[in-house]
């Protein structure tokens, strides 16, 4: 098992607990979770991230943390620990929750809220081949970059919007994703 900086974890925690997600209150919206997985790699700590499968009908081949809906009467977090398992295999038994950021809603119409995991030790992945095509890790180090995020207009709808894109060698992190991560470096990692 990589080593684990507990000082940090511990900070990671705290900052967490203090902080209160804001929780929004749409019942018109579809309710979706994600977790944001955070894997020790021995000289600190990483993300896990996904590519969803080229051949679905929305956000196809883009980079995402595991999740998705909630299915009626399951509580969020119980839904982003559930769809953790079904994509990328990972059990509920490797993944201990320690917070919830703030509720964001999408252009498309879901209300998310982001869980906050740590993956306990080494998972050999084991991928829902209809809805992801690969699974990676990604140092937080490298996210937070001097040159990241790159903010660009995004056409959605008739309307342009504000993405936050980030860089991982091939890879492009940005939609959801981006808006997720950016909040979780920006409010809680750099605190750490």
């Amino acid at each position: 098992m990589p080593r684990v900086d507990h000082a940090a974890l511990a900070r990671l925690r705290a900052i967490l607990a203090a902080r209160p997600a804001i929780e929004i209150d749409a019942p018109k919206l579809k309710r979706a979770a994600v977790l944001i997985p955070l894997v020790p790699n021995g000289s600190g700590w990483s993300m896990l991230f996904s590519r969803r499968s080229a051949n679905l009908a929305a956000h196809s081949g883009q980079i995402a943390f595991p999740g998705g809906g909630v299915e009626a009467g399951e509580p969020l977090e119980a839904a982003a620990v559930r769809e953790a398992h079904e994509e990328v295999g990972i059990s509920s038994e490797r993944i201990e929750l320690i917070g919830r950021l703030d509720d964001l809603v999408t252009n498309s119409g879901f209300l998310v809220a982001p869980f906050v995991g740590i993956i306990d030790e080494r998972v050999d992945y084991v991928l829902q081949a209809s809805e992801v095509e690969e699974v990676f890790e990604v140092p937080i180090e490298a996210l937070l970059n001097a040159d990241q995020p790159e903010v660009r207009y995004v056409a959605f709808r008739g309307k342009n919007y504000p993405a936050y894109f980030y860089r991982y060698e091939r890879h492009e992190i940005w939609g959801l994703t981006g808006r997720i991560l950016k909040h979780f470096l920006d409010f809680v990692w750099r605190s750490v």
